[in-house]
């Protein structure tokens, strides 16, 4: 395990499968406890109306019964609707007071309010023809006060409606609703118990799919591991999801690049042992040829030391390059950018460039649509292009041409330089910007050269924001595109994207 990684039950804390462990539980906690709050006050509401409703049905028996009765008139001469009412108090478990139209009490089941008027909001909207509905959360009781409508039998109104029937007292009934309370209390009780349950199943399930979950992450950390001590031929396959199918997939990507870097490393590596080496051994084999020859004529020692001096030359050469190549890679050399005109810096080069065509039988052919002026490293590009063009001389035939053509559009400007040479075969085109790279080997120790050119152009374009592309026919030649900004894009910049 790296540095920096929790451990031990710290770590497990910290992964992946504990999150989404908690994050199902929090979420089935919460999806419970919403559901079983929100049931329990239903059941409670719904039983306290129902309840509410039952009794409200009673009361307009009993009422209708003392209408018809005229109960109010003579209580005391009314015996069995006094045992309905303190039957009715006793089954609702509460109390039962009846009032005449004057609100003085003339049945009381608790005995407490006899001979008494009763004052209430209530009572006295109750004489309107309201009735009314209250609650006692707190006592766990409701109250229900209701009119007692005179009866249509001794009404000279017989219209049927309420409104017109005369109102001969009022009916309060005070009745509890502990049991309602009760049964929800009791139904959030099982809803806890079922929670806890399910809490217990869903840890089971949670953690048994959640391993699932992140067994692929955990087969991506050791296939890491693997890369990490150096076994890079290794391939991730994750098809279970088809998020895992596609980060697979762009890791095996990686790997491949990562395998093709490793490789690219090693041939430069040995590219650099051997470039660096040859020089080496050609001075080392002049020099002891000198040394074993004392009395060698000055003639011999002049011609040896030439070679000497090239071979010096040489290998000074690699070194710069490889230095160059260094700080373009890195960065670390600065851009100094002015506005130059493309049309002089190519013929400048092209002119510099003549000796060299001259000597190899080559035509140089400059072509250009209009003046061009871009914001540029003038000695960077110079050595960029002059890369490409020096190439196309030396990979040529005899009385062949290379020619180069420049234009540009509203944001960018194009050169082409195109040979009539020896070709680069279509399985090496994508490795000639390579360091050291060479397609015709004998052929490149014969022109000279430290076989980074190409590569060196090819940072110099990027660093400038462009591109360069290559095509070529084996036998007929080949063509690069040089494609960069017109002006200088700073690092950041979406200018590109367009």
């Amino acid at each position: 395990m790296e540095k920096g990684t929790p451990k031990g039950v710290t770590g497990f804390f910290h992964s992946m499968r504990f999150r989404v462990v908690l994050l199902v539980v929090i979420a089935g906690c919460c999806v419970c406890a919403l559901f079983f709050f929100s049931s329990a006050v239903y059941v409670r509401q719904s039983a306290i109306s129902t309840r509410t409703e039952a009794i409200r049905d009673s009361i307009a028996k009993i009422s209708d019964r003392i209408a018809r009765n005229v109960y109010t008139a003579s209580p005391s001469q009314q015996p069995d609707i006094t045992r309905e009412l303190e039957f009715a108090a006793a089954y609702y478990r509460g109390r039962v007071t009846v009032t005449d139209a004057n609100l003085f009490v003339i049945y009381d089941s608790y005995s407490l309010e006899y001979d008494k008027y009763i004052i209430s909001t209530e009572a006295i909207n109750a004489l309107k023809g309201i009735s009314s509905t209250t609650s006692d959360p707190r006592r766990k009781i409701n109250e229900i006060v209701s009119p007692v409508f005179e009866s249509e039998t001794t009404s000279e109104n017989t219209s049927g409606q309420n409104q017109n029937k005369k109102i001969m007292g009022v009916m309060i009934v005070n009745y509890s609703i502990e049991d309602c309370i009760a049964m929800a209390d009791n139904y959030i009780t099982i809803g806890i118990i079922l929670s806890i349950v399910a809490l217990i199943i869903g840890l089971s399930i949670g953690n048994f799919g959640a391993g699932r979950f992140v067994r692929p992450l955990k087969s991506i950390s050791q296939k890491l591991d693997n890369v990490s001590a150096g076994v890079i031929d290794t391939k991730i396959e994750l098809g279970v999801y088809s998020e895992f199918t596609k980060i697979s997939d762009s890791l095996n990507d990686l790997l491949g690049r990562i395998e093709k870097l490793e490789d690219s490393r090693q041939e430069f590596v040995s590219n650099v042992s051997h470039e660096l080496k040859t020089p080496i051994t050609s001075i080392k084999v002049l020099s002891d040829s000198l040394i074993a020859q004392p009395d060698a004529p000055v003639e011999l020692y002049r011609e040896f030391m030439q070679d000497i001096n090239s071979e010096i030359d040489r290998e000074s050469t690699i070194i710069n390059d490889l230095l160059a190549l260094s700080k373009l890679e890195r960065k670390t050399g600065e851009m100094h950018i002015a506005l130059v005109n493309i049309n002089e810096l190519l013929e400048l080069l092209l002119k510099r460039l003549m000796p060299i065509a001259v000597a190899a039988n080559v035509e140089l052919i400059f072509e250009s649509y209009r003046e061009v002026e871009a914001e540029v490293d003038e000695v960077k590009l110079n050595l960029a292009l002059s890369n490409i063009i020096e190439n196309a001389v030396k990979y040529n035939k005899e009385k062949g041409s290379v020619k180069v053509f420049l234009n540009s559009d509203h944001k960018f400007f194009i050169i082409r330089i195109s040979d009539t040479g020896i070709g680069i075969p279509q399985t090496e085109l994508e490795n000639i910007f390579d360091r050291f790279y060479r397609v015709d080997k004998m052929r490149s120790r014969q022109t000279g050269g430290s076989g980074l050119g190409l590569a060196i152009t090819k940072s110099i374009v990027l660093m400038h924001h462009g591109t360069v592309r290559v095509e070529s026919v084996e036998g007929e030649g080949s063509a690069f595109t040089v494609r960069i900004p017109l002006n200088y894009i700073p690092e950041g910049s979406d200018y590109l994207n367009d």
